[in-house]
């Protein structure tokens, strides 16, 4: 009779969700150690003084990707939680007065034309070349597993390379479509959730604009963390076992001579006691499981490696709880009432904290 095969996942954000529901469904008996006293890791909740926030991802857009996951287990998002879709998508508040995005197509391209005639059409052939760029870009590459450049040497997928501009920068792709610098940084404010500037992405990632304005921006009855509570209850379903405030310290290797799995992780170290299994896999930070968890004899890159990578920037975040109502607040505002050439040159190019920082408000209880 055979054993079950094990695994052990390090971290329950959403990657660690995800890969210990897929290691079960293989077959796997598969426990999550997970520092944090719950799931979510990232995108986990705070609870205090009577408020509840979620901590991590406050938009929900493609909503195709989150079916497309439960799927893989015969589920549905709605088997979980339920979605609303704000409309306004979110507003953006200028030097003076603001604009509200609209879910309506229509309506939207509307506002395009009373900022700058002529540009709701052109925000119309924008999109048609986005969705190319989405359908290319999600179908043929972010879809694969990545384990082989094999994967990729096909004509259909080195012809939809060519649609995608990966040699053109957005900041000059909008500037194409669009003359106003409203609606320029309108268009290019989406990739700097990918930590760069415009003018230093491929427009490429004009796909975001489509998944922003044609996929829309929802919101998850219950906040955001209704998505990792869906994970988490998938996982449980699938017979995960979760060990909560175990914090990871080490990886042992088996160093025996003559041993099938020398060279490979005989035990994981936490806070709580030793584990082993046939697999391991960190769902933490690339840096921290190489640098920290595994012994230097095994890591792949040097600390000095690391010291020369450009990381993208974080944020300052503040969790604010108010003793009453705010009158007709809109979900999502986004604040453009100083220079963003200056806010990004201070964040990218001269890192230091900008003079004049551009932020962001989201009122989830609006919703």
């Amino acid at each position: 009779m055979s054993t079950k095969r094990s695994a052990l996942v390090i971290g329950s954000g959403f990657a660690g969700l995800s890969v210990a529901s897929f290691l079960a469904k293989a077959g796997f008996k598969v426990t999550v150690l997970e520092k944090n006293a719950g799931p979510g890791g990232r995108a986990r909740q705070l609870k205090a003084d009577g408020f509840l926030f979620d901590m991590g991802p406050s938009f929900y857009w493609m909503p195709d990707v989150f079916e497309r996951y439960f799927a893989q287990f015969g589920k549905k998002v709605s088997d979980y939680y339920e979605l609303d879709r704000l409309d306004p998508s979110y507003r953006v508040y200028w030097e003076e007065g603001h604009t509200d995005l609209s879910a309506d197509f229509e309506t939207l391209k509307k506002t395009f034309d009373s900022i700058e005639p002529g540009s709701g059409e052109q925000l119309e052939k924008y999109l048609q070349e986005a969705l190319v760029k989405y359908e290319v870009g999600m179908g043929r590459f972010v879809h694969k597993p990545g384990l082989s450049l094999t994967e990729f040497m096909n004509w259909e997928t080195v012809s939809g390379a060519l649609k995608l501009q990966l040699l053109t920068s957005i900041s000059k792709h909008v500037a194409h479509h669009f003359t106003h610098p409203r609606l320029r940084q309108l268009m290019e404010f989406p990739v700097l959730f990918l930590g760069a500037l415009p003018q230093d992405t491929p427009a490429l990632y004009s796909l975001m604009n489509y998944a922003d304005i044609k996929g829309g921006t929802w919101f998850p009855k219950g906040g955001m963390y209704a998505v990792v509570e869906a994970m988490y209850k998938l996982a449980l379903e699938l017979g995960v076992e979760f060990k909560f405030n175990e914090t990871v310290s080490e990886f042992k290797i088996d160093k025996v001579a003559g041993s099938k799995r020398r060279g490979q992780i005989s035990a994981v170290v936490s806070s709580s006691g030793v584990y082993s299994a046939d697999a391991v896999i960190s769902g933490a930070d690339y840096h921290f499981t190489e640098q920290q968890l595994l012994p230097a004899a095994y890591r792949q890159y040097s600390e000095a490696y690391w010291k020369k990578r450009v990381m993208a920037p974080s944020c300052l975040m503040y969790y604010v709880g108010l003793n009453k109502k705010l009158k007709n607040p809109v979900h999502h505002s986004l604040f453009f009432d100083v220079s963003f050439a200056t806010h990004g040159h201070e964040i990218y190019k001269e890192p230091k904290w900008p003079t004049e920082p551009q932020f962001y408000v989201s009122v989830s209880s609006a919703t």
